[in-house]
């Protein structure tokens, strides 16, 4: 992501216009890292959702957050619980801001179904964010070949990746 925010830092550069200094700093909670995007400031971290989020981020930062970007983060069933507990933390937070909440999501149960035990399912998914009350739309779905490794044999499967955004 961060490749990302530096090219559009630089092509933004080039048509923004600012109206006034104090758009010119950055605000102290993204110093020293903070990247120009037009009139506002964006900025990226990992997270682990295994340790509480006032551990790994300020008060400041967690209450300025308007985007939470995850991808393929979510493969194994027992993962869910521990991200969307963090998810919900930075909605809490950030609540004024009315985050969003933008995951990419490979299916990986093919061969287990929507009943996978290890595997988080679509069905899983959808069913985890309404438990909590939040809104679930799907930005964009795909097909994709997936090279899987069985008993020594190589082959391509097919599998599928979506993108939803989700909201408290």
């Amino acid at each position: 992501i961060e490749s990302n925010l530096l090219r559009n830092e630089k092509i933004m550069a080039s048509t923004s216009t600012i109206s006034s200094p104090d758009e010119n700093s950055c605000p102290s909670w993204l110093a020293p890292d903070g990247i120009r995007l037009g009139k506002g400031w964006a900025n990226c971290t990992p997270l682990d959702w295994t340790v509480p989020l006032d551990e790994q981020l300020t008060k400041d930062q967690s209450s300025s957050i308007d985007f939470i970007i995850a991808s393929d983060v979510v493969f194994l069933a027992s993962m869910m619980n521990s991200l969307l507990h963090t998810v919900d933390t930075i909605f809490n937070a950030s609540s004024s801001n009315n985050p969003s909440f933008i995951l990419s999501f490979q299916r990986r149960d093919a061969k287990d179904g929507e009943g996978s035990a290890a595997f988080t399912t679509v069905d899983g998914v959808i069913a985890a964010v309404e438990e909590r009350g939040w809104s679930l739309g799907c930005l964009a779905w795909r097909p994709v070949t997936v090279r899987k490794e069985t008993e020594g044999e190589v082959a391509d499967e097919l599998s599928e990746v979506f993108v939803f955004k989700i909201k408290p």
